[in-house]
């Protein structure tokens, strides 16, 4: 018997599974083995074409925001160079300040009692150095300006601006520099002090005038002679006389008020 060649058999087989004829099952089934197994190839190809396609880098997330004190800390205004020194020189000016408001020191026991009673009954107004304040300045110098003679300060101690002032408002030497003094520029009117001793009333002068506003310290037949001055002073006072008429040339001074008209003693 003559052997049929197997891909004889083979085609045949298709034919009849193609025509849906018996005897072509199990070459179906075959073919259907065979698409099933070509499959995985055929699933590759997109797949590797996927990894061909370039990949899109993804942006990356936005950036957290700062904290309010931290986005308040950059926009603050920073110190400029040039304030740098300026910061750095405080301390010292802080000092040099001290050492200004500060009282200087007293030795002398009737200058110790006259700062105590300047602080009492004076600083409140003129300052606790004589800077001024709403009374005028005493310091520096300046009660020297306008009282040249101790006795006249006295006697404007003991008055106050209610009877120490001319008719004018103005008080103290009247050839002082820049001008008298005149009490209409002060914001508080002068009190009198008729209650102190003539003690007292050297004491507190003496404070004034040496340790506030820089007097050289007099001799001492002036010294001794102070509480004498400072008793003339409170008797001129009592008289209705004004202080610092002295110093004006050849002048008379100006009735106090409630008081008669009169010259005043010469100063000292």
């Amino acid at each position: 018997m003559t052997e049929i060649p197997e891909h004889l058999l083979k085609r045949s087989k298709e034919r009849r599974a193609a025509m849906g004829l018996p005897g072509g099952e199990a070459d179906a089934s075959a073919s259907a083995s065979s698409e099933s197994a070509a499959t995985p190839t055929a699933a590759v190809a997109p797949v590797a074409a996927k990894a061909a396609t370039p990949q899109v880098a993804t942006p990356p997330p936005p950036p957290k925001p700062l904290p309010p004190y931290v986005a308040a800390a950059q926009k603050r205004r920073r110190i400029p160079y040039w304030a740098m020194p300026v910061i750095a020189l405080l301390p010292l000016w802080g000092l040099l300040y001290l050492n200004a408001v500060k009282v200087p020191p007293v030795n002398d026991d009737v200058l110790l009692n006259g700062s105590e009673l300047y602080a009492g009954k004076c600083s409140s107004c003129h300052g606790a150095v004589g800077q001024g304040g709403t009374g005028a300045q005493l310091n520096q110098g300046e009660v020297l300006k306008t009282f040249k003679d101790p006795k006249d300060m006295m006697m404007w101690i003991n008055l106050g601006a209610d009877k120490g002032a001319r008719a004018d408002g103005s008080y103290g030497d009247a050839d002082r520099p820049g001008g008298a003094h005149n009490i209409s520029t002060l914001p508080a009117a002068m009190p009198g002090h008729p209650d102190l001793t003539n003690i007292e009333l050297e004491e507190i002068t003496r404070f004034v005038r040496e340790t506030l506003s820089g007097e050289e310290t007099p001799d001492q037949a002036t010294i001794d002679g102070y509480a004498d001055v400072a008793q003339s002073a409170i008797d001129d006072a009592k008289a209705g006389k004004l202080p610092s008429a002295a110093t004006v040339k050849g002048a008379k001074s100006a009735p106090a008020a409630g008081a008669t008209t009169t010259t005043t003693s010469p100063a000292g």
